[in-house]
């Protein structure tokens, strides 16, 4: 499976996964910061559309990255360094929950077992979420059992045969990992870098929405709120500082990030969108926490849940549930409720005396507000944008196409793009002889 880096299949990965005996030994691997909370993935954010890059900052590009490639949505982009982080993650989680009904107890207890083992099929159906979202194509029902997946490792036993299940079982799998995840992280945690039973329904909500199984999304939504359902009033921020949100805040339920993709994001590189920066009214605190003006009139994104700006945050947090919530109430024909949920969220995010509550005629009208808010509060927010386009390029009302210029040419990716699928590594296909992504 891991074929795509060979000397990973030499030398274990860590000397901490040698001899895993206690539950203290699988507790540190799954507290391993580094494949536990920033290595998620960041291809389809250098892909996304809510900033764009001048050509010297381009050429400032990570070549290891292949950030380039990706940026220009290249038909040869190579997001390798996304699928071995998050099968490394996935194999250290693997061996967690092989040895974790056996392992000695030592000076902890049968529930930091069942946490232990929640956490695994948390980080397990959560990387395999991600691999979803970039190596197999966007999800949809009616050819999901057709349709060409991506490999479910369970066990880590690294000389098993490759496979590639199709959608329909890659989902099963997502789903069946944090239902579990539910059933056994505890209630709260003491802090987001562990998740508890929240981030596994906030998960689960995201997955959904996805799908288009609204009914389901709108379940776990509501389930994560009623256990935290907190939210910042950015009247309480100060806007001009450096970094007006805290890590760690009130919001976030999950806390991960990804590598910086090669150095894109490093602020002010990243200019954003002047459509997007448009769309914000002036009372709307947003345009003030989250965006700082360059010198040359342009701006930056300063308003990340995570330790930097320069490299997105990639958790789970009570903003995104809320927008969840009102999306999946107006495609239930419900648009008093989802108009209902999407204030909640707004009077947040104003200025307390300038904003009226939304309305909305139908259920229709309420959702083009909502996806338009999507946009607007989860902007650099990574993860979300690039699975939002691969999911609304269906439906002809939020179908976008992509341009960027870069030097004198144009480049163009049109909604429904294969490139919308990322290229599984080459090396991989040469040594499994699974089906590679269609170009």
């Amino acid at each position: 499976m891991l074929a795509s880096c060979a000397r990973y299949l030499d030398v274990k990965p860590d000397s901490s996964l040698a001899v895993p005996k206690t539950l203290k030994d699988l507790q540190a691997i799954l507290d391993n910061e580094t494949r536990r909370n920033t290595s998620y993935a960041y291809a389809g954010d250098v892909a996304a559309d809510y900033y764009y890059l001048l050509e010297a900052d381009f050429n400032r590009l990570n070549d290891a990255f292949d950030a380039r490639n990706i940026y220009l949505w290249a038909p040869d982009a190579s997001a390798d360094r996304d699928w071995n982080n998050l099968y490394l993650n996935i194999f250290d989680v693997n061996v967690v929950l092989e040895e974790a009904g056996s392992a000695e107890a030592g000076n902890l207890t049968e529930t930091d077992r069942k946490r232990i083992q929640g956490t695994a099929h948390f980080i397990r159906g959560w990387c395999f979420f991600q691999l979803a979202q970039l190596f197999a194509v966007p999800f949809d029902s009616g050819s999901a059992d057709q349709s060409l997946g991506i490999p479910l490792r369970l066990s880590p036993n690294i000389e098993a045969p490759t496979t590639r299940s199709s959608l329909a079982e890659t989902y099963q799998q997502i789903i069946t990992d944090l239902s579990r995840a539910i059933d056994l992280l505890p209630t709260s945690s003491p802090v987001a870098v562990r998740p508890d039973k929240a981030a596994a329904h906030a998960a689960l909500a995201r997955v959904y929405l996805i799908m288009g199984d609204y009914q389901r999304s709108l379940d776990h939504a509501n389930a994560a709120l009623e256990l935290e359902d907190g939210l910042m009033d950015f009247n309480d921020l100060d806007p001009l500082a450096t970094k007006p949100i805290e890590v760690l805040n009130i919001e976030v339920l999950f806390h991960a990030q990804i590598p910086n993709g090669g150095g894109g994001f490093v602020t002010p590189r990243a200019r954003v969108d002047s459509v997007l920066y448009a769309s914000y009214h002036d009372a709307d605190l947003r345009k003030q926490v989250y965006y700082r003006q360059n010198a040359d009139g342009t701006y930056h994104f300063k308003g990340d849940y995570g330790t930097n700006p320069g490299i997105p945050f990639a958790g789970l947090a009570t903003d995104e549930l809320w927008l969840i919530k009102a999306e999946c109430h107006a495609r239930l024909s419900n648009a008093d409720l989802a108009i209902e949920s999407l204030n909640t969220l707004l009077v947040t995010r104003w200025e307390k005396s300038e904003f009226i509550p939304y309305q909305a005629t139908d259920a229709d009208e309420a959702l083009q507000l909502i996806i338009a808010e999507r946009n607007k509060e989860l902007a650099f927010r990574a993860g979300i944008r690039w699975s939002d386009l691969r999911r609304l390029n269906k439906d002809p009302r939020f179908a976008k196409t992509l341009t960027r210029s870069m030097g004198s040419e144009t480049y163009t990716l049109n909604p429904d793009d294969a490139r919308y699928t990322f290229l599984i590594p080459a090396n991989v296909v040469q040594q499994t002889g699974i089906e590679q992504n269609a170009r």
